[in-house]
């Protein structure tokens, strides 16, 4: 279990959750990102079971859980948010899940909102999904609109993406593929790990029988003028380390120009922070180039599963078109996720 933390008094409920379950959780480790108000002292006192890793300076998100990921024992791993809690019996499906098929790299289970769980949370809801330009969106949420849980997800079944917070991950995939993505500091280094899992022959899947509560927007407030330049910037950096030559060729176009339509309204509507969020996302992924481009080298090295089979769990068309246009939800979109 690795849990990383930059202050904040919800890392007392996440491991309350954690320790009162009757399922075991095993090594828990809190990788504390150099904070300062003492919470993860407090935390281990408390709770002396954990073992609690400090870095001396603050390596952000990624840094943080690929330190942790770095100390970890056992077959497998869970990346866990501070402000997740983990409900009674979430464990046990998630393990049943990764022991009955060795090429499942990662499993994510359904995570509610910790405010109103009769609602999907923004990170994951029921599983991972993306189109083909790199727009992430999830069963049960896509852009800011979450469903109601009625049941509609509780099938598994396979998706693109497990949620960074809460995600079981097989060590011997992490040992093969490497950790997160450094270049991405936070949001989306998940949904690349993962992309990455399926180039080199592995699948990713939803658990819906686990459940989690998050409370979400820990590190960045949705409306974050950084948070809204690191989504378009690393959704830029998805595409181009992780697709063939060809395909990029393809699609790397048709992203730019939604880009520039995003600008333009952003301007038209006067909403400004949309507008520079886009541009100077757009900026910060060319200037990340020089340091994407090895990455890119790697992921293609790793290649087992072309881009053509891959794109069974992409959808091919833009979700952005489609909500400007149809509204419909992620459930009546064909092929997502399937």
């Amino acid at each position: 279990m690795v849990i990383p933390h930059y202050a904040g008094s919800q890392l007392f409920e996440c491991l309350e959750a954690l320790f009162s379950d009757s399922d075991a959780p095993g090594e828990v480790l809190v990788v504390d990102d150099a904070s300062t108000d003492g919470t993860s002292e407090v935390a281990k006192r408390r709770y002396p079971g954990i073992r609690l890793l400090i870095n001396k300076t603050n390596l952000g998100f990624v840094g943080a859980c690929n330190r942790g990921l770095a100390e970890a024992a056992g077959a497998y791993a869970v990346l866990l948010n501070d402000d997740a809690l983990p409900q009674p019996d979430w464990l046990r499906p998630l393990l049943e899940t990764m022991e009955r098929d060795p090429q499942i790299a990662a499993c994510q289970p359904k995570i509610l909102r910790a405010h109103n769980s009769a609602i999907f949370d923004y990170a994951g809801a029921a599983g991972g999904l993306l189109d083909r330009y790199g727009y992430p969106f999830a069963l049960g949420r896509w852009f800011d609109v979450c469903e109601a849980d009625t049941g509609q997800y509780d099938a598994p079944r396979e998706i693109m993406w497990a949620s960074g917070a809460a995600m079981m991950l097989r060590m011997s995939v992490y040992r093969e593929i490497g950790g997160l993505e450094p270049v991405f500091q936070m949001h989306m280094e998940e949904i690349d790990w993962c992309w990455r899992a399926r180039v080199a022959g592995y699948h990713i899947v939803s658990v819906p029988e686990s459940r989690i509560l998050h409370y979400g927007a820990a590190t960045l407030k949705a409306e974050s003028l950084r948070k809204m330049y690191l989504n378009h910037r690393n959704s830029l950096l998805l595409l181009v380390k992780n697709y063939e030559l060809w395909t990029l060729a393809r699609v790397l176009p048709v992203r730019l120009l939604l880009e520039l339509v995003t600008i333009l309204g952003g301007l038209v509507t006067l909403n400004w922070r949309r507008a520079l969020g886009a541009a100077w996302g757009l900026l910060g992924a060319v200037a990340a180039l020089p340091r994407i481009l090895p990455a890119r080298a790697q992921v293609q090295r790793l290649r087992r599963v072309r881009d053509g089979e891959i794109a069974r769990y992409l959808y091919q068309g833009s979700i952005v078109l489609r909500w400007l246009l149809h509204k419909g939800a992620p459930a009546e979109i064909p092929g997502a996720g399937a």
